[in-house]
């Protein structure tokens, strides 16, 4: 008892003096705020500003506070830099003229007769970190002032203070103020500035206007979402998509010259047309309104004119010419009916996804006046249909649920007499997924894997799986039924193909990290498309020449003409240019690793912006590893741009398995998950830090999402090397998200070939991290959307669970009602401001971005 008493004691006497030290520290004068004043401000005005006409009325007056509030330019979309022009009302032209200040004020010229006129001043503030800043405005006149054009809540500090907080990421953000001259006021009209922060940040205002690229650019600046050119080849409509300051996406559409890239005409504003195409002759273009009721129009550029060619049509999906342009077919999505009971009885795993019952059909319109009759009907829907050169026919494929054999369908292709509308099936392979007409007719080029025709594409020794997701390309002869692999020695996986009037086969094909375009006559021939990665290209019909759209690992988005005979390009646009003047972006290298076996493995490093060899810099490594390689485009859902922005090197490692490298060199991927890849990214990082003396291997993240999420889980079970981790809808458990995930067995009838939880437990089991978790000490970011139907997301939920019962350092954000890929605007910028953050803790010792965005209880 006595000792026991003893004890109580001394954990109470340490209680109270942990209290009074807690409290001691608690008093600690908080260090002095720092303060920074612009040098310059870029000065636009003054200029009259006079209140309207009658504004002295007391009913619908008009006062200096009204002026204030409504102000004559768009903050939201201004970009000032020195010289530039701006036209103010009543005013005429101006320009932007830098100003230098006194310790941060700039006095403003008194207007004639003291009449009311306003100002506006723009300078840039960069900080090397998340920081909170407070801006104070010293002067008796109005101002207002906004951050990257959001308006700051100003409050009056004290008489002639006012103050307004922002909240500042890493990187560049534009302060505008515009000042506005109050007759009434005793004082000379002039604006003081400053900001105040706490130490620590390294905070700079400027009126040089480049700066690093953020992630608003990548999703607001201009693409074109779509381009199709005209049968001559001398028309491009281009369908370009971007977002307002507010988050509003706005599209429009502009037709442009090929062959000088001039725009000939554009409609925006209420624009709600979508899915443009070019009628065969002339210069006529159909496109879609509506939604549930569908509408097709025909716009006739000679004359201006514009007609309906189809009114109400329900569900519709997609459209086609005829090759004379007298009538078009056009595919419905024919939906089922919910139980009213509301239960669900599966028929099959895929009767999971909610789009399984729905059938879609094909139906025929006249043109013009619309008269139409439905084409096909029966158990399941068609896809991937064309039409014949001549018109005759149609061609498309139906596939039937087939659980005996992988890939767990019947893939049949079918030919339909447009005039008796009988219809005869051609061929049944399980592999092939599209096809497309010779120009004579008498063939087909038939997209399909490896394993295709009976193996006719597969280059692989009998004991090895092919990976099925590489694209093969096979020439079939609709009179004798004969197959010629056209790529079987051909290492680019080829994703789509048009079997131009030329004669030639183009292909859009994916080479290691790069989408191209080839052409195919016997041979194969790469064409110079004029970008680093090509998204999409479409092809005159009457002749040789395509537009292709694409991007490069340091460079945005293009639209680029193509000349199909010599192989070269020219530029047509660059949607985004007047947002990426300013815009400054890191080198990108390649860097390719020789791997202990002998093996060469590709990849690249992209340089921080304002890289320096004197310096160091944290790392993040990011990586797939699952059946298809990391390209070289610009932005996309993991904008490694924004990340060298932000000052990291990122290093991009291309494991055994992707596509585009090879037959031998996909077939890794089948049955791998993480056995060979995770030690060929763990020998691939060693040999960048091993290369890059300015990469801090005590800095060193990772990251990788889906199949790239399970190899992050994976590698920190396998390795510390790594100071924190990130995995975004990754897959801890194979079993499960075989079982749980709509498309889990899909794949898994690619990736786990001919092995089953029941057949392969050292596979199902012993690759899965959730049995590893004991040995994760990582600390671990998952990322999950809350409505991921590809990979649920248990397979987090499971991780959490495990990490927190073993008292490991894990972070669990959920993006409520997204699927797989986040694509709500708003939130996908606070899933990358989470990603951001995470790194910036764990990689910078910088807590106060994440600790803002999650903030303790």
């Amino acid at each position: 008892m006595k000792r026991f008493v003893a004890a109580l004691s001394a954990v109470l006497l340490f209680t109270i003096l942990l209290s009074v030290a807690v409290a001691a520290a608690d008093e600690t004068p908080a260090a002095a705020p720092e303060t920074a004043a612009p040098a310059f401000w870029l000065r636009l005005g003054p200029v009259p500003a006079p209140l309207p006409a009658f504004g002295d009325e007391v009913s619908g007056g008009f006062a200096l506070a009204d002026l204030l509030e409504r102000p004559v330019l768009d903050p939201t979309s201004l970009r000032p830099r020195e010289g530039a022009k701006a036209a103010l009302p009543g005013a005429g032209d101006r320009f932007w003229r830098a100003a230098a200040t006194d310790g941060g004020r700039i006095s403003l010229a008194t207007p004639a007769g003291k009449t009311p006129g306003e100002a506006w001043l723009a300078t840039w503030v960069a900080t090397d970190r998340w920081t909170e800043a407070t801006l104070n405005l010293r002067g008796e006149h109005p101002v207002r002032a906004w951050i990257d054009g959001e308006a700051l809540a100003l409050e009056k500090k004290d008489d002639d203070t006012r103050a307004g907080a922002a909240k500042l990421t890493i990187g560049k953000h534009l302060l505008l103020v515009r000042a506005v001259f109050d007759a009434e006021a005793e004082s000379d009209w002039a604006v003081d500035a400053s900001l105040e922060y706490a130490s620590g940040p390294e905070l700079a205002l400027t009126i040089d206007p480049s700066r690093p690229v953020t992630i608003r650019d990548v999703l607001d600046a201009p693409k074109a979402a779509g381009t199709v050119i005209s049968p001559d080849g001398r028309l491009v409509v281009c369908e370009i998509g971007a977002i307002d300051a507010a988050g509003e996406h706005e599209t429009w559409f502009e037709i442009r010259d090929a062959r000088t890239g001039k725009l000939e005409r554009t409609w925006r504003g209420d624009v709600r047309a979508r899915n443009p195409k070019w009628a065969p002759r002339g210069h006529r273009l159909s496109y879609v309104t509506g939604e549930e009721k569908a509408d097709i129009w025909l716009m006739d550029l000679a004359d201006g004119s514009v007609e309906p060619i189809v009114r109400g049509v329900e569900d519709l999906q997609d459209y086609r010419w005829a090759p004379d342009g007298s009538w078009l077919i056009y595919s419905i999505v024919e939906k089922t009916e919910p139980d009213p009971r509301k239960v669900l009885r599966l028929r099959d795993p895929d009767d999971r996804m909610p789009w399984f019952r729905h059938r879609v059909r094909l139906v025929q319109a006249a043109v013009p006046g619309g008269a139409a009759r439905r084409l096909t009907a029966g158990e399941v829907g068609v896809d991937g249909w064309r039409i014949s050169p001549d018109g005759e026919s149609v061609l498309f494929f139906r596939e039937h649920v087939d659980y005996q054999a992988r890939p767990y369908a019947r893939r049949t292709l079918w030919r339909l007499d447009l005039e008796s509308l009988k219809a005869g099936r051609i061929i049944e392979d399980r592999w092939i997924n599209a096809a497309e007409w010779s120009p004579d007719g008498g063939r087909l080029a038939i997209l399909g894997s490896p394993s295709s025709f009976g193996g006719a594409g597969n280059v692989l020794p009998e004991d090895v799986l092919p990976n099925e997701y590489g694209g093969q390309l096979f020439i079939y002869d609709l009179a004798d039924g004969s197959v010629e692999p056209a790529s079987r020695d051909f290492d680019p996986q080829i994703s789509s193909i048009r079997w131009h009037r030329d004669g030639r086969i183009y292909a859009l094909a994916l080479d290691r990290q790069r989408q191209k375009v080839f052409a195919w006559d016997g041979s194969w021939k790469e064409l110079d498309a004029g970008v680093e990665h090509v998204d999409a290209v479409d092809y005159a019909r009457d002749e040789r020449t395509a537009v292709v759209r694409g991007s490069g690992a340091a460079e945005p988005q293009k639209v680029m003409i193509l000349d199909l005979k010599k192989g070269k390009s020219k530029l047509l646009l660059e949607p985004a240019a007047d947002r990426y003047a300013d815009i400054r972006l890191g080198k990108v290298e390649p860097f390719a690793v020789t791997l202990p076996d002998g093996r060469e493995m590709d990849g690249r490093v992209h340089y921080p912006v304002g890289y320096d060899p004197d310096e160091t810099y944290p790392t993040i490594v990011y990586y797939y590893g699952g059946t298809s390689p990391i390209t070289r485009d610009f932005g996309g859902r993991y904008p490694k741009n924004v990340w060298t922005a932000q000052g990291y090197f990122v290093y991009v490692p291309e494991p055994s398995g992707a596509t585009g490298y090879g037959q031998e060199f996909a077939a890794k991927h089948v049955n791998d998950w993480g056995r060979l890849t995770a030690d060929e990214v763990i020998e691939g990082t060693k040999a960048f830090l091993a290369a890059h003396p300015a990469a801090d291997p005590d800095r060193l993240g990772c990251m990788g999402a889906s199949y790239g999420g399970f190899l992050t889980e994976y590698l920190v079970t396998r390795t510390d090397m790594f100071a924190c981790a990130i995995s975004h809808a990754g897959i801890s458990s194979i079993s499960s998200y075989w079982g749980e995930g709509n498309w889990g067995y899909v794949y898994g009838a690619r990736a786990l070939a001919e092995a089953f939880p029941w057949s392969d437990r050292e596979l199902y089991i012993e690759q899965s991290p959730l049995f590893h978790a004991d040995k994760i000490h990582t600390p671990l970011l998952l990322l999950h959307g809350s409505a991921d139907t590809n990979v649920p997301r248990g397979e987090s939920d499971q991780l959490f669970v495990a990490l927190k019962l073993l008292g490991r350092e894990v972070e669990y954000v959920r993006v409520l009602g997204q699927d797989h890929w986040i694509l709500d605007h708003d939130q996908r910028i606070v899933w990358n401001d989470s990603i951001m953050a995470w790194f910036a803790k764990h990689l910078k010792g910088r807590e106060a971005w994440w600790n803002a965005l999650y903030p303790e209880r």
